[in-house]
């Protein structure tokens, strides 16, 4: 996910889970990202001694053996591939933006790395072991089935997909319906930077969704996904993007100083309640799923007056 700019529009949209929430901003096409990523220089030295964050650390501890192989699909600078190739995984990643593309071969020569669209990925079926989609399909204005159907695709019959977007948090639903999401505190327009809450589309093109647990998860058993499992994580994150009070926060202390606090309130749980993003982990079937054939109703015994006495 990236960093959001000076400000956001934010919009609920009805869904028979209770409503998501859509993000107005800009197109986020490939040049997007290069702009994006050119502005952002990674810093691998973290990665190339194994570190993943938190929420990745438990999931791949839990559900992922070193040796498979990897794909990070929507990789922009890598660091995730970085880490598990450093960790004994055959990594591989692919972006569609070119030049996030090109710096990523630079800085790591042994990582197979690829221009290319995650809904359409150049690779055979059950290709993969894992496939970690690091906040990639909610900024498809359509939908996230594309992308997850062909995650899916790609991976071999009891792969894992790890699916991370921004979490529509209970903690942000509830700034939501009173009003107090806004630039400049309770819902109104100011110059402090931040989102937004209107009730309708304001300026900007569709940017990404932010989904409930629960209305991800229903997508993920949709496409064909079993053992789906939600983890929301940033409990911190919420509050200092959307609340003046953590903004302000936020201004003042460095946000590196704040990271120990945040994975503090994370293994206490806190981040169910305020999660800035989310990770499922979900597994493809080992057998492919069979329809239960049609029910064949049974012929009862006749209850005739002639057949009663015979």
């Amino acid at each position: 996910m990236a960093p959001h700019p000076a400000c956001d529009t934010l919009v609920v949209e009805p869904t028979v889970h209770g409503g998501r929430l859509v993000f107005y901003r800009q197109a986020a096409d490939a040049a997007y990202w290069d702009e994006l990523w050119d502005a952002q220089p990674a810093d691998y030295r973290r990665a190339r001694a194994g570190h993943l964050p938190l929420h990745l650390r438990r999931a791949v501890r839990r559900h992922l053996r070193p040796g498979g192989r990897v794909l990070e699909a929507g990789c922009g600078p890598g660091q995730f591939s970085v880490a598990m190739a450093a960790r004994g995984f055959a990594a591989e990643a692919v972006d569609w933006a070119p030049r996030t593309v090109e710096r990523l071969r630079a800085a790591a020569p042994e990582i197979r790395v690829w221009q290319g669209d995650v809904r359409r990925l150049d690779v055979p079926d059950g290709w993969y072991d894992a496939v970690y989609s690091p906040g990639v399909c909610e900024h498809f204005e359509d939908g996230p089935q594309e992308v997850l159907r062909e995650t899916l695709r790609v991976l071999r019959p009891g792969g894992i997909a790890l699916v991370s977007t921004p979490c529509f948090s209970p903690l942000l639903r509830t700034l939501g319906r009173g009003g107090r999401v806004g630039r400049a505190g309770v819902g109104g327009a100011g110059s402090g930077g931040g989102p937004v809450w209107l009730p309708l589309p304001g300026a900007g093109a569709f940017y990404q969704y932010a989904f409930t647990p629960a209305e991800l998860s229903t997508v993920l058993r949709a496409v064909g996904f079993e053992q789906v499992r939600a983890h929301p994580y940033g409990a911190l994150a919420t509050a200092l993007e959307f609340t003046a009070a953590g903004r302000a926060v936020s201004a003042r202390v460095p946000r590196p100083h704040l990271r120990p606090l945040e994975a503090a309130l994370d293994l206490l749980g806190a981040a169910h309640l305020s999660g800035r993003a989310c990770l499922w982990v979900a597994r493809r079937p080992a057998t492919p799923r069979v329809p239960r054939p049609a029910a064949v109703p049974v012929a009862r015994p006749s209850t005739t007056r002639k057949d009663r006495s015979a």
